[in-house]
């Protein structure tokens, strides 16, 4: 498979059809059981979940049963207290923003869950299942491509980094069907690429999924910090 473009729309397509399956499986246990209402957990995190499964399952199909080329290798050379610091920054400019240009009437799709429910299943959960979608199988099958790419402020961004950033982002759209105020979709799509560009950088500069994952759980710590804080003030 030599033309870029054509491998840029398969990994597209992969992706979407993770997202689709995980979804059609969600609303046909929904419709067909009672497993989300005596179980609501399960429904808290059955789409990532479901992503996760689908995700590793189409990793194994397209290289043959290995994952390591694929991101799931343990690597620990990589500047985390930078990466922390930076992610947690974005993180939190991110909820600013959010908080100070979007309608306070908008849906919180999270409304429901308390704050441990948060940190498991938003703060870590989300950010391990959907990293393994976007930087370990989309980023991981166009890693052919990393040749292609542009210098940013010294720093190589390659096309998978890229691609996978953009549908990280733009795989957010999907909050617009749940009532998701559209400038808060929007801002969750320019950070979501954000986001992706570093933990694709560091995912490709490691090969390892793990800064990605730390990448993305700490910028979802920082844009929790006005809630801790929120909740800090009302405990007090």
């Amino acid at each position: 498979m030599k033309h870029p473009l054509l491998r840029i729309v398969i990994a597209s397509i992969l992706g979407l059809l993770i997202l689709l399956f995980s979804s059609i499986l969600m609303v046909t246990i929904s419709g067909s059981t009672s497993l989300f209402k005596n179980l609501p957990i399960i429904e808290k995190t059955f789409i990532h979940t479901s992503m996760l499964i689908f995700s590793i399952l189409f990793i194994l199909i397209l290289n043959k049963g290995k994952l390591k080329e694929y991101g799931f290798v343990w690597n620990k050379n990589f500047p985390l207290d930078k990466i922390v610091l930076i992610s947690l920054f974005f993180g939190f400019l991110s909820d600013l923003i959010d908080k100070l240009f979007t309608n306070t009437t908008s849906v919180d799709p999270t409304a429901s869950f308390s704050f441990l429910e948060q940190i498991i299943f938003i703060w870590i959960w989300a950010s391990i299942c959907e990293e393994v979608l976007t930087r370990g199988m989309i980023q991981g099958f166009l890693s052919p491509l990393k040749h292609i790419g542009i210098n940013f402020f010294k720093h190589y961004i390659s096309l998978p980094v890229i691609v996978g950033a953009i549908f990280f982002g733009a795989m957010h759209l999907m909050l617009l069907t749940l009532g998701v105020n559209i400038f808060a979709v929007i801002n969750i799509v320019i950070f979501g690429i954000i986001l992706g560009l570093i933990a694709g950088y560091q995912k490709e500069r490691t090969n390892s999924l793990i800064p990605a994952i730390i990448v993305h759980f700490c910028f979802n710590v920082g844009a929790s910090f006005l809630y801790i804080f929120h909740l800090f003030i009302k405990l007090t």
